[in-house]
């Protein structure tokens, strides 16, 4: 019989009485920090960080690290004090009202960061044109630093864009935190031959196809293919046309990759088509628009893709595409415009969650009914998270991956009928986005990712580790 599910009841630090160490203690648990790394960063010994961990969790009926790290991130243990402004609030006010450019990812740190090579410049000045800044893990760690006494040097600003229209300023290089404790349910099984972020991913038979993204050289072409019956991997024919922030959809025996931006930094409006059995490439009905960053997902034999960014402004449109008609057909346009959302479909309706709206990081989830092309309210998300996957599951949704402005603490599952999304554990810390994740017979598949710099690794997450098998009866 399942357990039934613990819901957290928030009590704020000052009614649940932490002390100014419990606190601190909270804020590095944030960070993935294992004990013998917060008793090595504060001086004293794992014991004593044992026993402020279980005063912590008796004060505000915590159960977990999971929920402790979500409770620092809730009740902001983890920001910026006021006296330190985020980069760029005051650009950010001057323009408002201005058209939005769409972020993308920056250098691993401001110190060391290179000028963007021509085919991505356009992507580099998205990305410094972010949000009002959220700091770098490291710099949320020297600042922890400094209010314990210790003289650490906070790094220089970002470059900010000087492109005109942009109000997006000095979004700062996230960093990732991978976990050192083992994550039961976690596996890094090995590693993607090409680091890279925003690419399009697919699941055909038992074949896990990447296709495009950013990778070291600037965005890419490349197709590459995992057999996860043998765990190696295998070059494609490489996509004619290169481009990142777009997504995948598998119709049949076809993977359909719409739009996305090209190597001079633009949206554009083609469909390319690949034949995995043949391993080529077919060109595929051509997208009402330009269009890149959007949510995609598959429903029935049917393609639809929700909201994005056409090179001038978040798009709140969706977009179906009937595969035998061959032509995109307007649908019920999305309450919230955003771009960088995650879609998954479960029974009958497809869940979009996530993602920005020009201005923040979005905790939203609406619910689209296809069939009535209806859209209704969810559940929003615990915290706000750009540039997340989305998986279906075993009834369950799965919401990985983040870390825009908001550090990420914990993933999210829900459950269609529940009143909230339910926190569990991520082997990345801090920044972990753009990555792509794609259901399997009993696991998720995540690859990739930005958390500092371009990921290559490939996790196997088991949700669901212990299953109840019943013997068939015999009447």
């Amino acid at each position: 019989m399942a357990q039934p599910e613990h819901r957290m009841e928030w009590i704020p630090p000052e009614e649940a009485g932490l002390t100014d160490r419990e606190q601190e203690i909270l804020r590095l648990v944030a960070q993935g920090l294992a004990n013998k790394e917060i008793a090595y960063r504060l001086g004293i010994s794992q014991n004593t960080v044992k026993v402020h961990l279980r005063n912590i969790f008796s004060k505000t009926n915590l159960q977990s690290r999971t929920e402790a790290a979500m409770y620092a991130v809730r009740f902001r243990l983890v920001t910026l004090m006021p006296s330190f402004p985020a980069i760029g609030e005051e650009e950010a006010e001057e323009g408002e009202g201005e058209e939005a450019p769409l972020p993308a990812e920056p250098p691993a740190t401001p110190e060391e960061a290179p000028k963007p090579p021509a085919m991505v410049s356009a992507l580099s000045k998205m990305e410094e044109s972010a949000l009002t800044a959220f700091p770098r893990w490291q710099a949320i760690i020297l600042l922890i630093a400094f209010l314990l006494g210790i003289a650490w040097a906070l790094g220089p600003e970002p470059a900010r864009s000087e492109a005109p229209g942009v109000i997006f300023q000095g979004d700062q290089a996230g960093q990732g935190i991978e976990r050192t404790e083992a994550l039961s349910r976690w596996k890094l099984i090995r590693q993607m031959p090409t680091p890279r972020a925003r690419f399009a991913l697919a699941r055909w038979r038992d074949w896990l196809i990447v296709i495009g993204g950013e990778a070291p050289e600037g965005i890419t072409d490349r197709v590459e293919r995992l057999d996860l019956r043998r765990a190696t991997w295998e070059r494609g024919a490489p996509k004619p046309y290169p481009v990142a922030a777009a997504a995948a959809g598998t119709l049949g025996d076809r993977i359909y990759v719409p739009g996305g931006i090209n190597p001079q930094g633009q949206p554009v409006d083609r469909v390319d088509v690949y034949d995995p059995e043949a391993d080529r490439w077919l060109e595929g009905p051509s997208l009402p628009g330009p269009l890149a960053a959007y949510a995609m997902a598959v429903a029935g034999d049917r393609l639809y893709i929700f909201g994005g960014w056409d090179g001038r402004r978040l798009q709140g449109t969706v977009w179906m595409l009937d595969p035998a008609r061959g032509r995109w057909e307007p649908r019920a346009p999305m309450p919230t415009p955003r771009a960088f959302a995650a879609a998954a479909a479960l029974d009958d309706a497809i869940y979009v969650v996530g993602g920005y709206d020009g201005q923040r990081e979005l905790a939203a989830c609406e619910r689209y009914r296809f069939a009535a092309d209806r859209w209704e309210p969810c559940p929003p998300l615990n915290v706000g998270r750009g540039g997340l996957a989305l998986v279906a599951m075993d009834g369950y949704l799965f919401a990985i991956g983040g870390g825009w402005r908001i550090p990420l603490a914990f993933n999210e599952r829900y459950q269609p009928g529940a009143d909230h999304w339910t926190p569990f554990e991520t082997p990345i810390t801090g920044t972990w986005r753009n990555l792509s994740a794609a259901p399997g017979d009993d696991a998720i598949w995540i690859l990739g990712g930005w958390s500092g710099e371009l990921r290559a690794g490939v996790w196997r997450f088991t949700p669901f580790p212990f299953r109840l098998f019943l013997p068939a009866t015999q009447r």
